[in-house]
C-alpha cells in the first residue's frame, strides 16, 4: 500500500481522548495513541492489519528470492574465478 494513502487514513489521539470517548477516538483506519507527547500504541482496523501482514509476507518472499539469486550468482562467479586461476 502507498505510504501516502496510509498516512491519509491515520489519526492521532491522546490517551485521555481515547478514555473519554473510545468510539469517537477510534473512528479511523489507523489511530496513533499518545500520552504526554509520546506514542504508546497504534490501533488499526482488521483490514489494515491484514493488508500490512500480506505486504510484509510479499516483501519477505521477494527478499528471499533475490537473496537466493545473489548467493547463486556469487558462487558462480567464485567458481569462474577459481577456474580462471587454475
Amino acid at each position: 500500500m502507498n505510504k501516502t494513502l496510509i498516512l491519509a487514513k491515520e489519526k492521532i489521539v491522546s490517551l485521555s481522548e481515547l478514555q473519554k470517548n473510545p468510539s469517537k477516538a477510534l473512528n479511523a483506519s489507523i489511530v496513533r495513541i499518545v500520552k504526554n507527547g509520546r506514542e504508546i500504541g497504534i490501533f488499526m482496523s482488521k483490514e489494515e492489519f491484514e493488508d500490512l501482514v500480506e505486504e510484509q509476507l510479499t516483501l519477505k518472499e521477494d527478499f528471499e528470492k533475490e537473496l537466493k539469486k545473489s548467493i547463486k550468482k556469487s558462487k558462480k562467479e567464485k567458481n569462474e574465478s577459481l577456474t580462471a586461476i587454475l
